[in-house]
């Protein structure tokens, strides 16, 4: 080989064994940061930085994880949102419960009073017989069975 087609092959070597020994920094006519492989002209100081590190994993890698970490993330969110819902839900049936429960307690009472007493029916203000008071007694006392624990 002929020392005119070595030269290329020399730069092409040498490039980048002068990367790895870092960048040239040195500020211009302006005060602006330069940086180069290259030293800077002659009269122009210049120091020698090392560049950033490769990346510890490729970007794709990466992307990947952050994927899904953001998917994780938002599978979270979805649950504490049914958690909050479902004990909102939870909350509203048990005060329910417990107005029926007090109702219940009430009307038993009431029942359980005066056998003259008149109470609201569909039909309007009445007297209930002896076996419509006992079947409101039973309906009462089921529903403190099962609402009022």
């Amino acid at each position: 080989m002929s020392p005119r087609n070595l030269l290329p092959l020399l730069i092409l070597v040498a490039a980048p064994a002068l990367a790895a020994k870092g960048y040239h920094l040195w500020y211009d006519e302006n005060g602006q940061a330069v940086y180069s492989q290259f030293a800077p002209g002659e009269g122009r100081e210049s120091r020698i930085i090392q560049g950033p590190p490769p990346p510890a994993e490729p970007p794709e890698v990466a992307q990947q994880r952050l994927q899904e970490q953001l998917q994780q993330f938002e599978d979270n969110r979805e649950d504490e949102q049914l958690a909050a819902e479902k004990t909102a839900t939870a909350a509203a049936e048990a005060g329910v419960k417990r107005q029926r429960c007090d109702a219940a307690r009430k009307n038993l009472t009431l029942l359980n009073g005066p056998a003259r007493q008149l109470f609201q029916t569909a039909d309007g203000i009445r007297r209930l017989t002896p076996e419509e008071r006992q079947a409101k007694r039973d309906e009462m006392q089921k529903i403190i069975d099962t609402d009022c624990k």
